[in-house]
């Protein structure tokens, strides 16, 4: 019973992604859009679906996204059979931004060391 969350939201990730390369029509959508990572609660109750938007449209992307989640909901409820379709919320995947920043930190550290 303890794999069930990441089975679930492993599960919402390939569904997510169908439906937003299948299902939705606003032009927005028609930009490359990944689902990143589905981090669910252990009560399978709530979802945070992590996207990243291959272009400069990140924010407007999170907007519709966000707009659009009920009735990705929905969608979801036809795909799968769970007792509970959880509630979802949709946040840009910024790790990749995080760990550049990190290396340029460590770098910045290192140089001074040298010149030390």
């Amino acid at each position: 019973m303890a794999h069930r969350p990441e089975k679930i939201a492993s599960l919402l990730k390939k569904v997510i992604s169908e439906i937003i390369i299948y299902e939705l029509n606003d032009p927005i959508f028609q930009q490359f859009i990944s689902i990143t990572d589905v981090k669910i609660g252990s009560d399978l109750k709530k979802a945070i679906v992590y996207f990243r938007v291959y272009g400069d449209q990140t924010e407007e992307v999170e907007k519709a996204l966000n707009k659009a989640k009920g009735y990705i909901k929905k969608l979801i409820g036809e795909k799968i059979i769970i007792k509970f379709i959880p509630d979802i919320e949709f946040k840009p995947d910024d790790k990749e931004e995080k760990e550049k920043r990190l290396e340029e930190l460590f770098a910045k550290i290192s140089k001074t060391k040298e010149n030390l």
